[in-house]
């Protein structure tokens, strides 16, 4: 009896032990500016930010938001999170078109405004879960940029490893699906994914034409854009249950 008594408590306090030690507050590192896991939506800065909307796991802004703390009018995803989708740099693109009617020149605040990072226009989100804190950071390449932009726009994810330690991360290059095929020579379906100071990190990158796609049309003269060219940059705080 005595031992079975024993045997109990230890495991009440194993278990305590894993509650305690996994709602234990992580002082993450932000991934983009001062975007940061582990802040609330009142904590996250406002200046500079703009078009706050719920997001749509990567793709174009749903329901316009007044700001991070609308979080909770965005419809949960599969893992319990809200997407508060949010833009950034619109002022100095508008300034740009000013000056681009006027001069009619291509300047280089036209080149870098905008929501993008390391030059490539990428679609920005924040996933809060039910109280507020950020559990999540997406930013997806934007596949309404220019063609020339979506064409590199695979070759974000080179400026993302080494954020987290490129020598470290699983990758699992995936075969092409029935159709699909490679942009000349090359052929790019990957997934990478690290846990990393307390985060999950996940990055994935296409480049492939996609079932139908074959740069030409049909007088045989090339056709640019037909391709999926992208890069997904996802992290999670690792403590959420079925992480992707």
């Amino acid at each position: 009896m005595l031992k079975r008594f024993v045997r109990l408590a230890c495991l009440f306090l194993l278990s305590t032990a894993a509650v305690t030690a996994a709602d234990e507050p992580i002082e993450f590192t932000p991934e983009f500016r001062t975007l940061s896991l582990g802040l609330t939506a009142t904590e996250l800065p406002t200046e500079g930010y703009e078009a706050f909307a719920c997001g749509s796991n990567g793709g174009p802004p749903l329901e316009k938001l007044s700001g991070w703390v609308d979080y909770m009018r965005c419809q949960p995803d599969a893992m319990g999170l809200h997407e508060v989708y949010v833009e950034f740099g619109r002022r100095a693109g508008q300034l740009s078109d000013l000056f681009r009617d006027q001069y009619e020149e291509e300047l280089w605040i036209q080149k870098f405004s905008g929501t993008r990072m390391a030059n490539h226009p990428v679609v920005l989100s924040l996933l809060f879960d039910d109280e507020g804190v950020v559990r999540g950071f997406r930013a997806v390449t934007d596949d309404r940029a220019p063609t020339e932009d979506r064409g590199r726009a695979y070759l974000l994810r080179f400026a993302i490893f080494p954020m987290y330690g490129e020598s470290e991360f699983a990758c699992v290059d995936r075969p092409p699906a029935p159709g699909e095929t490679g942009v000349g020579d090359t052929y790019l379906n990957q997934v990478c994914t690290r846990d990393f100071e307390g985060k999950h990190i996940r990055i994935e990158a296409h480049f492939f034409r996609k079932p139908g796609q074959t740069g030409m049309d049909e007088h045989g003269m090339y056709m640019a854009g037909q391709y999926e060219s992208l890069t997904r940059w996802e992290v999670y705080d690792a403590r959420l249950p079925n992480l992707p």
